[in-house]
């Protein structure tokens, strides 16, 4: 995978998460060393220190700290740096379900211009939050066309660049942007899951976030929509 994939990571104040997450990737069944570029914007918690102490237990990751910013914008930073043929966009909090993620990622590599994987709720308490994830899952299925979230989202480096990497100037679904351009037939889905608690619900709200979803299927060909403030990174 050293030669094949690298892995690009924005964070701010992920001091409860970041750790874990590459944790959840060192632990991956892949031969040598990968690299994660974590595009850090800022944060003044302990998160450098986790990612410092990470760097520190991981042998098999080659971990760097690059400037961040608002979320398309350290996503754009860490990937001007991939020199590898893929990059894989994780979250800070993409939880890998197994082991074996990487080993499925490889079997496709040559098929598909995007690879995501499926999304379930790691906050099992919470009802809502599972049947939010179920939801976004149907959806993603019965439309015309699909998208890939950050948490877990591989393209081709070329791919990407042809695509002008992610649109800065977007308010909301950076990435629902950009991959949805790539068409169903060269999308695939592993099944895999990746998980992620509920905060971003807890944040936004379970309707609101079904509703975004929504609403960007329906002006997916209308950019305006997407330079609109939402309120979701507030």
């Amino acid at each position: 995978m050293k030669n094949l994939i690298t892995i690009v990571i924005p964070s701010y104040n992920e001091e409860s998460y970041i750790y874990n997450t590459l944790w959840q990737i060192s632990r991956q069944k892949f031969k040598g060393i990968i690299r994660v570029i974590v595009a850090d914007n800022n944060s003044t918690d302990r998160t450098l220190e986790r990612i410092s102490k990470a760097s520190e237990d991981f042998k098999n990751l080659q971990i760097e700290l690059v400037e961040g910013g608002t979320t398309p914008t350290a996503r754009n930073n860490g990937a001007k740096l991939v020199t590898t043929p893929y990059i894989l966009f994780m979250d800070a909090d993409s939880i890998l379900q197994g082991n074996v993620v990487f080993t499925e990622l490889k079997k496709y590599l040559n098929n598909y211009e995007i690879i995501s994987a499926k999304q379930k709720s790691v906050t099992l308490d919470d009802k809502k939050s599972v049947w939010t994830y179920k939801i976004l899952d149907w959806i993603r299925k019965i439309m015309p066309i699909t998208f890939c979230t950050g948490c877990f989202f591989l393209i081709s480096k070329d791919k990407f660049d042809e695509l002008g990497g992610f649109d800065e100037t977007l308010q909301n679904s950076e990435d629902f942007w950009l991959s949805k351009q790539i068409p169903k037939s060269k999308f695939k889905i592993l099944n895999e899951y990746i998980g992620q608690d509920n905060r971003r619900f807890l944040k936004f709200g379970y309707w609101n976030f079904i509703k975004l979803n929504l609403l960007n299927y329906l002006n997916y060909k209308n950019i305006k929509w997407f330079k609109k403030d939402v309120g979701y990174w507030k």
